[in-house]
This record gives structure tokens, sequence and C-alpha cells, in this order.
């Protein structure tokens, strides 16, 4: 699959002739409601012998507007190409999106970008989906300027499970409320935390249980204080672990961290990159009176998350 942008490492993006199938959204974090429109796409894209081409934006247009750190990310780059690539998709376009993109209206939008740059033949959205300068145009006004234009527009209608419409800000609410096991019933995945290793205060060893200290990658969203049931990728091999979030107030911490106990990792892993898988929250944080009494815990943890991670088969 091609990646595009308009600056490196991305691929500059070439107007096709024939035109091209287009899945118009920000797609964050490539949830059940996004499978369905992006299966759409490769249908669209099949039926009209067309490529399909993901087009969104390189960072969440809400942190452009707020200065940064407003909308926690959930996942890279990286990992939304990646699983459109598993779709079938030809191509993602990852669009720098600033103040003079945002001011866009809805005509020039639908003028220069849809028909213009991209030469999309169709374009498929969500119902919810909104272009143009303050978000002023849906599916209605884009089908509208589809005719003028000379693409035409399919509308996918909002994924329910249960009572819960599926979309990125539910994806939020459970990370923020540390229901992680819920996670994949939503997302069609695990929630998933890159980072890298760094050098910590290694109390873990002090206490016959090795960690890695974690630095999570700037922005991204994470679950509250507490244990819970991990794997972690390191240099391509899977270790199961438990992972602590929280200030380690047993021995007076002030400074939040990640740090991850992997049960059968051997070696150094300083600066390595990793990424966390979360299954499941096993419990709060908590003051122990002395370290032997953590330590006993952590033994508790281990059992409680082996359990977890078989129940999810991870």
């Amino acid at each position: 699959m091609k990646i595009y942008g308009n600056n490196p490492p991305y691929e500059i993006y070439e107007r096709p002739e024939k035109g091209i199938a287009v899945g118009l959204g920000n797609f964050d974090g490539v949830h059940k409601g996004h499978a369905a429109l992006v299966r759409r796409l490769a249908e669209e894209a099949e039926r009209r012998g067309l490529r399909s081409l993901i087009y969104t934006f390189e960072k969440h247009p809400m942190n452009v507007f707020c200065g940064g750190g407003t909308v926690k990310l959930i996942m890279t780059n990286e990992k939304k190409a990646e699983i459109m690539a598993g779709f079938g998709i030809d191509g993602i376009f990852f669009e720098g999106f600033d103040r003079e993109y945002a001011a866009m209206d809805c005509e020039t939008f639908a003028r220069d970008i849809v028909a213009g740059k991209l030469n999309a033949s169709v374009c498929v959205v969500g119902s919810n989906y909104s272009f143009g300068r303050g978000g002023a145009g849906g599916p209605e006004e884009l089908r509208r300027l589809g005719v003028k234009y000379g693409f035409e527009v399919a509308e996918i209608e909002p994924v329910m499970i249960g009572d819960k419409v599926v979309s990125s800000t539910l994806l939020r609410e459970i990370i923020s409320n540390g229901r992680v096991d819920e996670y994949p019933t939503y997302a069609g995945r695990p929630y998933v935390i890159p980072g890298r290793v760094q050098h910590g205060r290694a109390v873990g060893r002090s206490i016959g249980f090795r960690t890695a200290n974690i630095i999570p990658k700037r922005g991204f969203a994470i679950p509250p204080d507490g244990v819970y049931a991990t794997v972690t990728a390191i240099g391509g091999v899977k270790y199961r672990g438990v992972t602590n979030i929280g200030r380690n107030p047993t021995f007076g911490n002030n400074r939040r961290s990640v740090e991850t106990h992997l049960f059968e990792a051997s070696g150094d892993f300083y600066g390595s990159v990793i990424e966390v898988t979360f299954v499941k929250r096993l419990r709060g944080e908590i003051k122990f009176d002395s370290a032997e009494l953590l330590s006993e815990q952590i033994a508790k943890d281990k059992i409680a998350a082996e359990e977890a991670l078989d129940a999810a088969e991870v």
C-alpha cells in the first residue's frame, strides 16, 4: 500500500487520470464503524475498477486549534496505515492540517481537494462526516457538490453494538475509565500504547520483580492509575506481564510512571521501542505498609494476569 503526504517520509501523491474511490474521515482508532466504511470503500473501488484511497489527516484537527494535547491519541499513523492495508486499500493520504486548511469553505474543498487534487469518482463517508470551515458541510452538502463537480457520495450509517454507537469518543471514554477489556468489542483489537524503555529507579528489581520503565509516546491516552494484565512487544518478541500505572506510593514517589513487569524476559531493554497491549485492569494502585507486602501482592497480580491473558487468548 502507498502512503502519501505533503512531506517526507510520505510519498508525493500523483493525481490519477481515471479517477479514484476515496474514503473521507479522521479514522481515529480505526474502530468497527470505520471498518464498515472501509469495506464499503473497497467494494465501490472493485465494482468500478478504481484504486481505493483513504484521505485523512496527519494530526488530529482539534489539536491544531487547541495547541496540542486536547484530544489524546489512540493510534499512530503507522498503525493506521497498517490496518488499512489489511483491508486491501491501495493507499492512504495523510493531509497536513493547519489554520489555512481549516479556513477552506465547503465548495473549495469539494472542487480543489476532492475533485481536483484527488480526482475522486466516488467518496465514501460516515453519516456524521463534516467538512469545510467550522464543519459546516455534511454528507448531503457533499452529495450536492458532487453533482456539480463530478463525483458520487456513498454514506455509511453508524455501527451500533448493543445500545452504543461505535465512535472514537467511546474508545477514549473506555480508556479513561480503565475498562480496557471492553476496548476490543468496539475497536476490533486491544488498546496498544507505543513507547520506549528508559532507566528507572530499579525499585522492582530490589523486591524481586524486574520491570521496564516506559516513556509512552507523547500525546497518547493513558489509562487511569492501577495494575493491568498486558502483553509487551519488544523487538518482535511478545512477553506477558503486568503493568503498573501510577506513582508507586509505597516508595513515596510523586512522579507518575508506567512500569511493566515482564514474566519471562531477560536481557537489557533500555532504549528499546516497545508496544504495550492492555488486556484487563486487575486493581487500583495501593499504598502498602512495606516492600514485602507489595511483593506478595505482585505475586498475586501475576496469577490474576495469567488468568486474564489466558481468558483473552493472548
